[in-house]
């Protein structure tokens, strides 16, 4: 519950930060609705009839009104439609892509983090070491180039571009299209997540019950298996949470390299047209993503370890 409270005081806070945002617009709303050839007294009746000319604070208040209460995020001043309405159209691809770059990210950095926990200070620990400092280092949007340019235009493997009228489910039904783009994304944080599971799975490895099971002449994979991974693979939990962002902010990025018709799609040409309302909505829906993916992750994590529901109880 208080973490629930945090997130409503943050996704508060963005919603009046993008709304000011909008307002330092070069010529403000009107401008960008009616054109660079509108005249001051068109100007001031579309501030008029839309409220533009009130106090900043009304402004604010009717706003936050407007979303929290109607949800409604405005109306797009270029596509001529409702901003939720576009929005609704594209969010099933984000959702769905950081989805499967996700289950792919924890897929790929858990068992490689305890592979290089396993054979520490070894030939395999040190180039899976090196490989992985290299993908955190590396921007999502220049992974995802270098995958087109060896599987695209070498090799003639995958598609460069997503299909335009690609639905919701079509990265299952038309996976080959999506390969890069879900690749791509789960690359951006296979290196941070593998040095944390290496880094937790060598605390876990060095603690008591863990020899004890080794003296008792298990076998090391059941040592693992049993006794270290699940008490490893704790921090990780944790993890999801704050990678969120970094993976919606990611798939924006990735959309619009790929010309997926998502969220990311969707901001880029709303900005390039100076679609504020429409920037703003995407900022909106993207952060309250994050902050339930990290009230998610705090669930998960008490689902998982059973102390930390014991000493909540006990407060």
């Amino acid at each position: 519950m208080r973490r629930t409270y945090q997130g409503v005081i943050v996704l508060l806070a963005v919603v009046v930060g993008t709304f000011l945002l909008e307002k330092f617009v070069p010529g403000g709303p009107a401008i960008v609705a009616l054109g660079r050839r509108a005249t001051p007294h068109n100007i001031y009746i579309y501030n008029l009839q839309h409220g533009l000319n009130r106090p900043i604070f009304v402004q604010i208040w009717e706003y936050l009104d407007q979303v929290f209460l109607h949800f409604n995020l405005g109306f797009s001043l270029t596509q001529n439609a409702p901003v939720l309405y576009l929005i609704k159209s594209a969010l099933g691809q984000t959702i769905m892509l950081v989805l499967v770059a996700s289950i792919l990210q924890f897929a790929l950095a858990i068992p490689l983090g305890i592979a290089q926990a396993q054979k520490r200070n070894r030939p395999f620990d040190y180039i899976a070491t090196t490989v992985t400092f290299v993908l955190y280092a590396t921007p999502v949007f220049l992974i995802g180039e270098f995958l087109i340019i060896f599987f695209c235009i070498r090799v003639h493997f995958f598609p460069v571009t997503v299909s335009s009228n690609a639905g919701t489910w079509s990265v299952f039904t038309s996976p080959l299209q999506y390969v890069l783009p879900v690749l791509s994304l789960s690359l951006l944080g296979v290196g941070g997540l593998s040095r944390f599971q290496r880094s937790s799975m060598l605390d876990v490895l060095a603690q008591d019950h863990i020899r004890t099971a080794r003296a008792k002449g298990l076998p090391n994979r059941l040592v693992i298996r049993r006794h270290a991974l699940r008490n490893s693979i704790l921090p990780i939990i944790t993890i999801i949470g704050l990678s969120l962002p970094g993976l919606v902010g990611g798939a924006l990025i990735i959309e619009t390299l790929f010309d997926i018709p998502g969220m990311g799609l969707l901001t880029l040409k709303s900005a390039q047209t100076q679609d504020m309302p429409v920037v703003v909505g995407t900022t909106i829906i993207a952060a309250a993503l994050t902050i339930v993916g990290s009230i998610l992750a705090d669930v998960l994590y008490a689902i998982a370890d059973p102390r930390i529901r014991l000493s909540a109880g006990k407060k």
